[in-house]
């Protein structure tokens, strides 16, 4: 019976990645809340009142600077780990090879700039925001999204290749993540599978 999880990342990288493909939106929205509430910005001590109003003001910053610190530090481990199973990876003859870094644009474009251009940010926009966010995360954990990653992107280039397997004639295609920014036809490859059709290249 197929797994209705095709990857072999644990729920704790999957969703740090995921956060970190969100990273941008969090430090707009960030500045957004603050901006919109810099006159709740003046200490009241700690009085019951004053914490209320921190977490209704503020709460929502808050929470996304967790989401932030956790997916920072969540993808360096999860990428030390991955690196740590250098060992484990087989090598591969790449027949041809497809850049897909552009992919993390058209990411930007369909599921960031949305959910940024939004009026002003209230108990609608919070609930909006967080239903999207877990419906886009359910959908990101089952399928390659997991590479397309406009962050990851700046440091590890994403590629389309076809490759052949201890001399057999038959190429497969999969989709790799690789800190190899040039990577041509013929080159060898180690690769290290991190979900179906999905490696990373050493």
């Amino acid at each position: 019976m197929a797994s209705s999880n095709p990857h072999l990342l644990k729920s704790p990288s999957l969703f740090a990645l995921f956060c970190m493909s969100y990273l941008p939106l969090f430090f707009l929205l960030i500045i957004k809340v603050i901006v919109a509430n810099k006159n709740y910005l003046n200490y009241g001590g700690f009085t019951e009142a004053a914490t209320f109003t921190f977490f209704e003001k503020f709460g929502f910053v808050l929470i996304l600077l967790l989401l932030s610190i956790y997916a920072l530090i969540g993808v360096k481990m999860t990428f030390r780990n991955i690196k740590s199973k250098k060992a484990n990876a087989f090598p591969v003859i790449v027949s041809s090879i497809k850049p897909k870094n552009e992919e993390a644009l058209s990411y930007l474009a369909t599921y960031v700039i949305p959910l940024l251009m939004q009026g002003e940010i209230g108990l609608f926009e919070y609930t909006t925001f967080f239903i999207l966010f877990i419906l886009y995360y359910k959908l990101y954990s089952t399928s390659s999204l997991i590479l397309i990653n406009p962050i990851l992107n700046t440091k590890y280039g994403l590629y389309e290749i076809e490759y052949s397997y201890n001399d057999s004639s038959e190429n497969k295609t999969a989709l790799i993540i690789s800190q190899h920014r040039w990577i041509d036809e013929g080159e060898e490859l180690k690769i290290f599978k991190l979900s179906h059709r999905l490696f990373f290249a050493f």
